[in-house]
């Protein structure tokens, strides 16, 4: 369950956080304000485990906040984390200062210590979780402090990053609700990273504990997209492709949210594998629900994507191969396949013929198997569909010749299987289903590009 933004958030917070400010609102002497901000403006000092945890259990006012300003930034600096959390005294002894310091300062230096550890190997977490950071996190998250409140949710972020068994532990003592009534505007990117890490992961959690994420997931993909708000939006995306899990009622909560058009439109900005994990998991609900998909323009844009012409239009957004991997998921789900071809037929002009672009283009640069796939998912039982109804009502005369010249491609697609299975099986099947009395009455179309197509096809094909 390891996720390439686990790191996230605690650098946000170190540039919010105005240390000095924070001393400066202590209810302490000037004095001791004035030798703590001696400190924090003292250059960097390296500081052993060992000299921290003394000073820290002497309870020396200035020693403690010294050692523990110093061995942040030995953390920080030296990234020796993994080293330090080996001492057994140590996590303990900084959960004890979180509760209990007797600054906010040295509640939030020893949290921060905290959560660079919780970045760390898996042993480092183990340690975090059995020393009792979730009983620990609920009385943190009961203050009025937010600099403080903001770390916990940083800290259990990583956790839940680390691993289901966490993610599960944390939202069975800190729900949904508790973490989201703490939400402030300025930490707002990094709350929404922490509640994505607890809506990850395989199994899903259930519905109703993560529900009140996804609303507010739904409300971050609805703002105005600007690259200030783009990890936010991405993080959102990402967490919304692992929640939806294809369950049709979860797919209704999506699309009732309105977000499905956006989503569209933030495909060629986004997080493009996650939108697209989306997508695919509608393509497992209802046919109400994928033909809404089609109708809020997926086809035309993917269409875009696709088309090797256009490519460049899209940006180099599929050049990655998980991208790439993905789209290709996509587009050769069966469901997705079907819905595709069921637009041929569909009264909407426009979606037939973003319809026809998409099967033109996949026909064109498929291999072998990739248009025996399509074949196999009844492609030319929906073409023929399409010219059948065009005696019946209206289909544009560039549809039917785009039809005609991708039923072409793949009968001649057929023919080069000829060597191996010596029989054209594309052809055997396109006259078991009548297509050569549907080619004929298109012979005597009253359009004349569609009649000379029609003509073209029975000549090469001898019908």
């Amino acid at each position: 369950m390891k996720n390439s933004q686990k790191l996230g958030g605690i650098k946000n917070l170190q540039q919010n956080c105005n240390h000095e400010d924070l001393v400066l609102q202590e209810q302490i002497s000037q004095e001791l304000k004035d030798e703590i901000i001696q400190i924090l403006r003292m250059n960097e000092e390296n500081i052993s485990v060992n000299e921290a945890i003394i000073a820290l259990k002497s309870e020396n006012f200035i020693d403690s906040h010294k050692a523990i300003i110093k061995l942040r930034r030995t953390l920080s600096n030296f990234e020796q984390a993994e080293q330090i959390a080996q001492e057994n005294e140590l996590i303990p002894l900084l959960f004890y200062v979180i509760e209990y310091g007797s600054t906010n300062l040295i509640k939030i230096e020893a949290a921060q210590i905290i959560s660079i550890l919780a970045g760390g190997r898996s042993g480092i977490t183990r340690i975090i979780m059995e020393n009792g950071i979730l009983q620990l996190s609920l009385s943190a998250l009961d203050s009025n402090q937010s600099e403080l409140i903001m770390l916990i949710i940083t800290i259990l972020g990583k956790l839940a990053g680390e691993s289901v068994k966490y993610r599960d532990s944390i939202l069975q003592v800190c729900s949904m609700e508790k973490i989201i009534s703490k939400m402030e505007s300025k930490y707002k990117s990094t709350y929404i990273w922490c509640l994505a890490n607890l809506s990850i992961g395989r199994p899903s959690p259930k519905f109703d504990k993560i529900k009140p994420a996804f609303e507010i997931f739904a409300k971050v993909i609805l703002e105005e997209f600007n690259q200030q708000n783009l990890k936010m939006i991405n993080d959102a995306i990402w967490a919304l492709g692992y929640m939806i899990d294809g369950e049709p009622k979860r797919i209704a909560a999506l699309i009732n949210s309105g977000v499905v058009p956006q989503l569209i439109n933030l495909l060629p900005m986004g997080n493009f594998v996650s939108i697209l994990r989306i997508f695919e998991c509608i393509f497992y609900g209802t046919d109400e629900q994928i033909k809404y998909l089609l109708e809020c323009g997926f086809i035309a844009h993917i269409r875009m994507i696709v088309d090797p012409k256009s490519r460049e239009k899209s940006g180099d957004m599929i050049q990655t191969f998980a991208a790439t991997e993905t789209l290709f998921k996509v587009l050769s789900n069966q469901n997705f396949l079907i819905s595709l071809f069921r637009s041929l037929s569909d009264n909407n002009s426009n979606l037939r013929g973003d319809a026809l672009e998409v099967i033109g283009n996949a026909i064109q640069h498929g291999t072998n198997e990739d248009v025996n796939q399509l074949v196999k998912n009844g492609l030319i039982l929906y073409i023929l569909r399409m010219f059948e109804i065009a005696n019946e009502k209206e289909i544009a005369v560039n549809h039917l010749k785009k039809g005609l010249e991708i039923l072409i491609k793949i009968l001649r697609k057929g023919e080069i299987k000829l060597k191996d299975n010596k029989s054209n099986q594309f052809f055997t099947l396109f006259k078991q289903l009548d297509g050569v009395s549907i080619i004929q009455k298109l012979s005597s179309c009253k359009q004349d590009d569609v009649a000379k197509y029609a003509l073209i096809f029975k000549q090469e094909f001898a019908i």
